[in-house]
């Protein structure tokens, strides 16, 4: 895991995103191996995969306070986004809905105070669509809630178009739009340009894809 953290880090990425979950001692051992080799020229994300008790998550919390951790990605099952309230305001902030968060109608749960979350991941294929997206990027931001745009492994088209509905929205914060990268025969070209990790539009006219 560090040789390939490492190959990522001359490559220009400064954001590493772990799955994690399983274990969380074993997840605390990879943050603090990463912080260990980084220090803070890296930031980390993790992703529970709703696999956390709150004890759990509480020991992963503790354990990593001194690491660049950014956020933590759906720590607890669906249906418990209430147990998340017991913990301090500053920790909210910095989990984020996934798997809660399954439409408008549960952004609308989400958002009523006190918020189990700081951060929404929009996927389109999960919102439904671009319009629908934005509508739950809108109450988002209403609601002083940061977004995180995510995906599924999908084709280059769906990404461009992520990406260009992230960049539309002031409260975007995070994006975690790599889901064309997995695919092997991509069909397309196009659609953005990685930077030094970053992703970037590009000044061709609708989402920028083209045919190959």
């Amino acid at each position: 895991m560090l040789i390939d953290a490492l190959a990522y880090y001359e490559k220009g990425f400064r954001v590493l995103k772990l799955k994690t979950g399983t274990s969380v001692d074993d997840d605390i051992s990879i943050v603090q191996k990463l912080n260990e080799q980084f220090g803070t020229s890296v930031k980390i994300r993790v992703d529970a995969n709703l696999g956390y008790t709150l004890t759990d998550l509480n020991k992963f919390i503790d354990a990593t306070t001194h690491c660049p951790l950014e956020l933590i990605e759906q720590p607890l099952p669906v249906e418990e986004e209430h147990v998340l309230l017991t913990l301090p305001d500053t920790i909210r902030k910095k989990l984020v809905a996934d798997e809660s968060l399954t439409g408008y109608s549960s952004a609308e749960q989400l958002v009523k105070t006190p918020q189990p979350f700081g951060v929404f991941n929009i996927k389109l294929m999960k919102a439904g669509g671009i319009k629908a997206a934005k509508k739950i990027a809108d109450l988002a931001k209403e609601n002083n809630i940061q977004l995180f745009w995510g995906c599924n492994d999908e084709s280059l088209i769906s990404i461009a178009a992520a990406l260009h509905i992230a960049y539309a929205c002031s409260n975007t914060k995070y994006l975690d739009l790599d889901g064309s990268l997995e695919i092997l025969e991509n069909k397309f070209s196009g659609g953005f340009k990685v930077i030094d990790g970053n992703m970037h539009l590009i000044e061709t006219p609708g989402l920028g894809v083209m045919v190959k």
